[in-house]
């Protein structure tokens, strides 16, 4: 796309998108040019950003490419008839003339409706950077959100989508690994109806492990709520197994230490 005298490559990378991170004119005007042109280059042709408005190019369809032709042009009108005196070009002419007319006509139609999905764009540019927390105050009333834990607030932000993970322990332990930033994760059953999460994280001295273990309680409660079979029970520890045996260094016990 030629952008104010810069190339980029945006292929597959949709019109609104693109404009809804440029600084345009509230005066944007949108050209269709049908979508024949996305067979060999992206949505966003062109951006000309004038002294007052901004005039898109996409390769889309308008409402004149969608509707009949025979509403806009007789049939056969450049074959002549085989008439000697029929001439090819002034036909030609006056038939993109009528185009251009009649792509005049239905342009604020098209650029209206762009307008529209370049709103909702905006709309999901917000939605991106504000998370999950819209759906959440909209669905539930919980006294969590307001939390400053840092692990019990990344997992809150998965709460709209608890009915699709609940149950998927496999899923759990990959994302509770982002959370807590740990070298692995593993689950024990030691009992029937119960079950260990064992936290790997290495290297943590006695205060930090304190703190983590601290905050850790509040978060697992609450992925113990929502994200795990009720009929269960669950705990978790933090261990470091790695951790060599030695008398001189720090040694927590339950941690990186066993008698």
């Amino acid at each position: 796309m030629n952008n104010i005298n810069e190339i980029s490559e945006i292929k597959g990378i949709k019109a609104e998108t693109l404009v809804s991170l440029l600084n345009v004119h509230e005066d944007l005007f949108v050209k269709m040019k049908g979508i024949f042109s996305r067979n060999y280059s992206e949505d966003l042709l062109s951006v000309d950003n004038e002294i007052d408005r901004t005039t898109i190019a996409l390769a889309r369809d308008g409402i004149f490419h969608l509707l009949p032709q025979g509403l806009f042009f007789k049939e056969n009108l450049l074959s002549g008839n085989k008439k000697s005196h029929f001439e090819f070009d002034k036909e030609l002419r006056e038939l993109k003339r009528q185009q251009k007319e009649a792509l005049s006509f239905f342009q604020p139609f098209d650029t209206a409706f762009f307008k529209l999905t370049l709103e909702f764009e905006h709309l999901l540019n917000d939605f991106a950077k504000t998370g999950n927390n819209p759906l959440i105050d909209s669905f539930l009333d919980i006294p969590e959100k307001e939390t400053t834990n840092k692990y019990l607030a990344k997992i809150i932000e998965l709460l709209p989508f608890a009915n699709q993970m609940r149950g998927n322990i496999p899923l759990l332990i990959d994302i509770l690994k982002d959370i807590f930033s740990a070298a692995k994760i593993e689950v024990k059953k030691t009992e029937p109806l119960f079950s260990l999460f064992i936290i790997h994280i290495e290297g943590l001295k006695k205060e930090e492990y304190l703190n983590m273990d601290k905050e850790m309680k509040p978060c697992f409660d609450f992925i113990c709520q929502w994200f795990l079979p009720v009929e269960h029970h669950y705990d978790y520890r933090i261990k470091d197994y790695k951790k060599p045996f030695k008398l001189e260094d720090s040694l927590i016990l339950d941690y990186n230490t066993h008698l």
